[in-house]
């Protein structure tokens, strides 16, 4: 927080930019909402934006309908894409807080935010986005949602303290396992090909950040087909 604020103090920080809780290709690394507040806080104070990407921990991932919501603190931009149209169809979303929708709403171009996406307004997309909030606000994809984070909870609390394993971590319906390695821990790490073929020899396309391997599932995932996740991992486990 003191380097933060270090260089806020600076006057020239315009903006913070964050994936909420979970880090995804920086090798699923979680941090908790009460960190998260204080940095959104901090950045408030000295005026600089508060951007959350969402496109990965949005739409129920971490167990709330956006990671943001964990938090009491908000952010001023958040960035949606992937599970607004549950993969099926390129879309994206930026929104905004009253504050910044004003500062560019203007008769003068010069005022203008001369930018959009590239499938901004797609008609189809938008049919699909639709059908795909319908979807996740769905009943059973609530109680879905639910089942797995619960599900990924026991699974952790079972082979956490493994002799293989350097950490594991849970953030809602994510679970990440960081295999021990004589290498550097990272996104490099060529125990990834290894980990990756033997999951694949196995029916289960996983795809590990290097040495850390991570279970993102579907909400309509069955039970059984969890199992033969977590069968896989800890046949892993036993020695790759």
């Amino acid at each position: 927080m003191q380097a933060l604020e270090a260089h806020l103090q600076k006057g020239d920080v315009a903006a913070f930019v964050f994936e909420p809780l979970v880090l995804g290709a920086g090798g699923m690394l979680m941090y908790s909402p009460e960190v998260l507040d204080q940095l959104m806080a901090l950045c408030k104070k000295y005026g600089a934006l508060c951007i959350a990407d969402e496109v990965m921990t949005g739409f129920g991932r971490t167990g709330k309908l956006f990671a943001t919501l964990h938090c009491t603190e908000k952010p001023d931009i958040i960035a949606l894409s992937k599970g607004l149209t549950g993969g099926m169809l390129p879309m994206a979303l930026t929104t905004c807080t009253e504050a910044v929708y004003q500062a560019f709403y203007s008769d003068d171009k010069m005022k203008a935010l001369f930018h959009g996406h590239s499938f901004t307004g797609n008609p189809l997309g938008c049919a699909v986005a639709l059908a795909s909030l319908d979807l996740l606000l769905a009943e059973e994809t609530q109680y879905n949602i639910q089942r797995i984070v619960q599900r990924q909870a026991d699974f952790m609390a079972k082979i956490k303290g493994h002799p293989l394993l350097e950490d594991c971590r849970q953030t809602g319906t994510i679970l990440a396992l960081e295999f021990k390695t004589d290498k550097q821990s990272g996104y490099f790490n060529n125990l990834r090909d290894r980990l990756y073929r033997f999951f694949l020899q196995r029916g289960l396309i996983l795809r590990p950040l290097g040495n850390v391997v991570y279970v993102l599932p579907p909400y309509c995932i069955t039970d059984p087909q969890l199992d033969q996740v977590y069968e896989g991992i800890e046949a892993a486990l036993m020695g790759i």
